[in-house]
């Protein structure tokens, strides 16, 4: 280890009492989790590999070493690097109006079902933009539209749900801006019919993993938009 070197906190909760090793043994894990705790661990160590800068002066003996990250999102330290370059990328990108902030959640007796069968993952984040989508061109718009799928809930269990924030308005095909709300029963109807056949075809066409009778029975359950809540204005480059 490095002179110096000073673990990462994270770190020490896994390397902590053998708690990563005891994970591991105990089994379960996916190999992408056990990727991305490995480069986690591995980051800026001499695992990586390390760099070693020098003085062009004979006769300055001082030497620099850094070592090299893992570049894994999942790294508390390159990933919140990555996070916050993206962040200030897109807040240059969005229009500087109000939004919506929606969240499409599932009821609790279908997370089984996505745990299981993660590709559904993809077409839970597709149909609740699309919900979104079919409401704003049926008036002629095109709103601004970002989201991002959460699997984990605040408690740190599997809750599969999406996050989409939507533009107040859209534009018509004369370009000017218009103003645009979302009737949240209605979405609220098509989100629950488009999980249903989601669900329904996946099944039918053999793609899933049976969990348990009670899972599969609750495809006629509803998935519900749980909340709705108007955000403040955002606005661009990060000005206040």
């Amino acid at each position: 280890m490095l002179s110096g070197f000073t673990p990462r906190p994270l770190k020490r909760l896994f390397t902590a009492n053998q708690c990563w090793t005891s994970f591991l043994d105990a089994g379960g894990l996916r190999d992408i989790e056990v990727e991305a705790v490995t480069k986690m661990l591995a980051c800026g160590t001499r695992i990586l590999g390390v760099k070693e800068f020098g003085c062009d002066n004979p006769d300055c003996q001082h030497v620099k070493y850094l070592t090299n990250s893992c570049g894994s999102r999942a790294c508390p330290s390159c990933g919140k690097k990555a996070t916050d370059l993206w962040t200030a990328t897109q807040l240059n990108r969005l229009p500087d109006c109000d939004w919506v902030h929606l969240v499409f959640t599932l009821p609790d007796t279908l997370w089984p079902v996505f745990e299981s069968n993660r590709w559904l993952l993809n077409d839970v984040c597709r149909l609740a933009v699309e919900n979104l989508l079919y409401a704003a061109r049926k008036r002629g718009l095109e709103p601004g539209i970002f989201c991002a799928i959460h699997t984990y809930g605040r408690r740190l269990n599997w809750h599969p749900h999406v996050h989409v924030s939507v533009t107040c308005g859209g534009l018509n095909k004369h370009g000017q801006w218009k103003k645009l709300s979302f009737l949240k029963d209605a979405m609220r109807s098509r989100w629950m019919w488009n999980m249903r056949q989601l669900l329904l075809k996946a099944w039918s066409e053999g793609h899933c993993c049976k969990v348990s009778d009670e899972a599969a029975f609750c495809l006629i359950q509803r998935p519900y938009i749980s909340k709705t809540l108007l955000t403040r204005r955002i606005s661009p480059r990060g000005s206040p």
